[in-house]
């Protein structure tokens, strides 16, 4: 569209993105290598998974491959995998409930509901997911974002049904594509994240060939370290988020505000 010069034009000056799912040659492939720096899985399992993948840990090679491979799954299911440290809960995601008195009052004031998420522990991170649903199901709260009453159904985190096809294996020529032609790039992971280590998105950017413009260094807040960051060439720069998970403000709010505030406003991290 911008090429184009449609109406509306988008001024266009640069993206970020955080822990992106990019291509899972890098994503998938480097969980393994993430997972034995966590120390998920034993020095014997990693070499294992080495010698009989040959760096391969998508493509099952061979028999013991397959096997060493199931052995990793198995023990990274035992943790979150979007921030090891948490704990793991029910995520909140839709399924039937009988708990015919889960948050009664605001049931009252609520449209007529389907069904509700699992329930977690009040001390898991996803027990705001679960008030998520039976608040953004509130009539108050839909008069309040202004929904007319009957144009929108039940609410739900996560629609999983909606009609998307994950046609785009690769997203890496876009970041090349575009910060070739002088759109600035933040790139950032949560330190913490299994899903898309920060491991994975390293080897992407280094996959561009970019030189490094700005060396690997410490960038902080309130004089303490918050993550680590390095600039490339093409106005392209890698950031971690100490601390951090898949999705990294979720878990540092305040690290990821200031590392956007100073990225926008072109100044180093």
């Amino acid at each position: 569209g911008i090429d184009k010069r449609q109406q509306p034009r988008i001024n266009l000056k640069g993206y970020l993105v955080g822990n992106p799912m990019t291509d899972p040659k890098f994503d998938r492939n480097f969980q393994v290598q993430a997972a034995h720096g966590f120390g998920i899985i034993s020095d014997q399992i990693y070499e294992a998974a080495m010698r009989n993948c040959k760096g391969d840990y998508i493509n099952h090679v061979n028999q013991m491959c397959a096997e060493v491979l199931q052995t990793v799954k198995s023990l990274i299911s035992e943790i979150l995998d979007a921030h090891i440290l948490y704990k793991k809960c029910v995520f909140s995601a839709p399924k039937p409930t009988n708990d015919a008195t889960a948050r009664k009052n605001l049931l009252e004031e609520s449209i007529e509901l389907n069904e509700a998420p699992g329930r977690p522990a009040i001390d898991c991170l996803t027990y705001g997911y679960y008030l998520s649903y039976f608040w953004m199901n509130n009539n108050m709260t839909r008069d309040a974002l202004g929904v007319k009453q009957g144009t929108v159904g039940e609410w739900v985190r996560c629609k999983r049904e909606l009609p998307y096809k994950f046609d785009m294996p690769s997203s890496i020529p876009y970041h090349l594509n575009l910060t070739m032609r002088g759109y600035r790039a933040l790139v950032y992971s949560g330190d913490h994240d299994l899903q898309v280590p920060q491991l994975s998105t390293q080897a992407w950017i280094r996959s561009l060939n970019f030189s490094i413009v700005s060396d690997w260094r410490a960038w902080h807040l309130d004089g303490q370290a918050a993550g680590f960051t390095m600039g490339y060439a093409n106005n392209l720069t890698f950031a971690t988020v100490k601390g951090g998970g898949h999705i990294a403000p979720e878990y540092r709010p305040e690290e990821c505000f200031a590392m956007a505030e100073r990225w926008l406003a072109n100044e180093p991290l």
